[in-house]
């Protein structure tokens, strides 16, 4: 558009056949071509620093990632850190468990043998107690028979004694018979022969060494039974002392037993104490409560083992997570790097464009003055002109406007009136529109109020279905827990915990319907249970 301005005035200025015109033409054409070069270098100038603000803009969007990346990496370096610090806690609460189980078992195993062992010594004193008591009573027995076989004796001993006694009076009778025969001295008794005499002594000599001898026997046979009752004497005597020195092995070993008991009691309330707390601790005390104690250590066992398996399906995740993420690690240093090359080649670009933006200054400064006084002078000569050809068209427009002033003022004057008349039927138009406008800006305003009440009641319920939504997100992280998942981890989905809560609830439901059947075994229904979980 300036070379066509400039050609029109260079047309309009040869009509003028002055010399100076003519240079005026000259110094116009040349004061173009420098324009022209002017604007070239400024639209070169212009691209660069476009470039180099692009380029600018880039760097800056290239640190801004480099940025996010280092940010990523150093979140992604924590949660490394993190999953590893988690693994180890869980590995250390795994190895206390085990070896508080072991060492609990160990317990176990030392408690049931000494219980064994303190059975057997109780069965086997309660075996010698008996055999005492059988053999105390086998002596009494054997007392008794002999008190009755020496009481028999007293009594014969008694009744030969009465017979020997009766004989010895018959003796002494006869004897003091035969004295008083031999001493009597009558004619009219008669005497006995001598063999008679004889015969009758003898007879009584006779009876008298028979009693004798028997007399001799019995006094043996009552010696012989007085030894043999002085010695089971002495053996009932020896058998009462085993029975007392065993009554008081037998006390002194329930004694023991009573204290084993109370410490296996103690031990036992601490096996449970410590069987709920790692029940608690494993997350099984609920169903352990339906339990029995050997079922409860069966449970605690399977936990143990799911547990330890989870730990090592974790921890395999956690290597592959860990792997996965150095790789990302990796790449993201690698394309950090790339862009660090990439950042010091833009910046290299930079200063070389700055370096020659430099260099140029001093000739686009010099340039730039010669064109803006070139410039002056032309806007100076255009003014000129357009001042000559506006003081032309004034002067025809000044006499235009003089011979239709008069018919203007006429027609402005009727205009007026109808534009009067319209202004009047607009202004009751307006007034309407006002009235209607404002009726309409009440309901808005009715409406605007319904709206914010509505609007209220609504962000109350929001609140609401946000406080619903976490306790449900709590009840959720709850029963997960209660389950043994993983509570943290965002992408278990719902139906996985429905599908384990209908499990659980079918074992209760099959449970309590098996409780009805006492002759069913327990490890039955726990086998059971751990099928169906």
């Amino acid at each position: 558009c300036q070379e066509t301005s400039y050609n029109s005035n260079i047309s309009i200025n040869c009509t003028f056949t002055s010399p100076e015109t003519h240079l005026t033409m000259e110094a116009m054409e040349n004061s173009d071509e420098v324009c022209f070069t002017k604007e070239n270098n400024f639209i070169s100038l212009w691209i660069q620093s476009n470039e180099k603000e692009r380029l600018k803009m880039r760097i800056a969007v290239l640190e801004e990632s480099v940025k996010s990346s280092e940010v990523e990496c150093k979140a992604s370096r924590e949660t490394v850190l993190r999953l590893v610090a988690e693994l180890d806690r869980e590995r250390r609460k795994a190895a206390s468990s085990a070896a508080a189980l072991d060492s609990l078992k160990v317990e176990l195993d030392g408690l049931v043998v000494g219980r064994k062992s303190v059975e057997m010594d109780k069965e086997t004193l309660l075996e010698r107690l008996e055999a005492s008591k059988r053999v105390i009573e086998a002596a009494k027995r054997e007392s008794n028979c002999l008190e009755k076989q020496v009481e028999e004796l007293e009594r014969k001993l008694q009744s030969t004694q009465g017979e020997t006694q009766a004989a010895e009076d018959k003796l002494q009778m006869f004897l003091k018979k035969v004295a008083g025969l031999l001493q009597v001295k009558s004619d009219d008794v008669i005497l006995p022969t001598e063999k008679e005499a004889v015969f009758v002594i003898v007879a009584v000599l006779q009876t008298v060494s028979e009693m004798e001898a028997k007399l001799r026997h019995v006094s043996k046979e009552l010696s012989e039974q007085t030894e043999l009752q002085h010695r089971t004497l002495q053996r009932a005597q020896l058998a009462e002392q085993q029975v007392q020195d065993l009554r008081e092995r037998l006390q002194g070993l329930e004694s023991e037993l009573s204290t084993a008991d109370m410490h296996r009691d103690g031990l036992r309330t601490k096996q449970s104490e410590f069987l709920e707390q790692l029940s608690e601790t494993l997350v099984v005390d609920s169903i352990a409560l339906d339990l029995g104690f050997d079922m409860r250590l069966k449970l605690i066992l399977s936990r143990a083992e799911q547990l330890v398996k989870q730990e090592g399906t974790a921890l395999v995740e956690n290597k592959s997570l860990t792997y996965s993420l150095q790789r990302k690690l990796k790449s993201q240093k690698d394309q950090l790097e790339s862009k660090g090359l990439h950042i010091q080649l833009l910046r290299k670009k930079v200063s070389e464009l700055e370096e020659e933006k430099r260099c140029r200054s001093a000739l686009a400064m010099q340039r730039d003055d010669a064109h803006l006084e070139a410039r002056r002078l032309q806007k100076k000569l255009e003014r000129l002109q357009g001042e000559l050809r506006a003081t032309k068209l004034s002067n025809t427009e000044l006499k235009a406007q003089l011979s239709h002033t008069n018919e203007l003022k006429s027609q402005t004057v009727q205009e007026q009136k109808k534009k009067l008349d319209q202004l009047v039927e607009g202004k009751a138009k307006v007034e309407k529109k006002l009235s209607s406008v404002s009726s309409d800006l009440q309901s808005r305003e009715k409406k605007t109020r319904e709206d914010q009440q509505q609007l209220s009641t609504l962000r109350q319920s929001l609140t609401q279905l946000s406080e619903r939504e976490r306790e449900l997100v709590d009840f959720r992280m709850v029963v997960s827990q209660m389950l043994g998942l993983d509570a943290t981890a965002l992408a278990l989905p719902n139906y996985e915990i429905i599908k384990l809560l209908e499990a659980l609830l079918r074992a209760h439901h099959h449970h309590h319907h098996l409780h009805h059947h006492v002759n069913m075994p327990w490890h039955l229904i726990f086998c059971q249970y751990i099928h169906v979980k």
